[in-house]
């Protein structure tokens, strides 16, 4: 179980995994296990970045950027870029293997564009309210496990849209129900800490997941790597937006 955490991390972020780790097809089908576990080393390094700049006296809104910027440069902006094209594809009024190949285009699309904008500019506004409330240290902990959660659900129940493959393949069609009890079971238990809004949020969250995975799913026929970055990004968001609209109910 730590090896493979050390592999996903090694494959989701710039941080050192497990020596010599290969993204076999059998690592790559076991990995979304263990999405939210890398989500939990995000949220504490956004956490501990959030810490040290709030002893800086900086405003708010600087924070946030500084601290999506970090979360950015942690992960590459892979689950960014993955947003981008999905916007590109799915936007587009091609058929479906027409959209598949936009995937697979380099370039970047107006829908790619304003995606990436939107993603930032609600990713900053939403951090920056957060700050202002006795839940951020619990947000900017869980927020990017919860987003992790989501991809893990959409990943462990669906099956591989491109039918020539590509390095999701065994990440889609390899998990199942095994590695789905495990992000679940991991994300509760970690969520337990943050009190019963972080349950009701988890909840949430899974729920993001099976949505997305039926708006995708009736998109493309099924999901490929961009669409698990796009669900990472949007389900940080969505469920960032229901904790806060949660916690300012009570």
């Amino acid at each position: 179980m730590y090896r493979l955490f050390r592999q996903t991390l090694a494959f989701l972020t710039i941080l050192p995994g497990q020596a010599g780790a290969e993204f076999n097809s059998q690592n790559l089908a076991r990995m979304p296990g263990c999405f939210p576990l890398v989500g939990l080393v995000a949220g504490l390094i956004s956490a501990l970045l959030w810490l040290i700049l709030g002893a800086l006296n900086l405003p708010d809104s600087l924070k946030a950027i500084l601290v999506v910027t970090g979360l950015l440069v942690l992960t590459r902006g892979f689950h960014l870029d993955g947003l981008a094209d999905s916007a590109d594809a799915l936007l587009s009024h091609r058929s479906v293997l027409e959209k598949l190949q936009i995937f697979k285009d380099c370039h970047l699309g107006t829908f790619g564009v304003t995606a990436i904008v939107l993603d930032l500019l609600l990713k900053i506004s939403l951090y920056a309210t957060v700050m202002a409330t006795p839940l951020a240290l619990t947000a900017f902990i869980l927020v990017p496990l919860w987003g992790r959660l989501s991809a893990a659900v959409v990943a462990c129940s669906s099956r591989y849209a491109r039918p020539s493959g590509g390095l999701s393949l065994n990440l889609v069609d390899g998990s199942g129900r095994d590695e789905m009890r495990l992000a679940v079971l991991t994300s509760v238990v970690l969520s337990i800490f943050g009190g019963w809004l972080s349950l009701v949020t988890v909840l949430w969250a899974l729920l993001v997941g099976f949505v997305l995975n039926k708006v995708w799913t009736r998109a493309l026929g099924g999901v490929t790597g961009d669409l698990l970055g796009a669900t990472v990004e949007l389900g940080e968001i969505l469920s960032l937006g229901f904790f806060l609209a949660l916690g300012s109910c009570f």
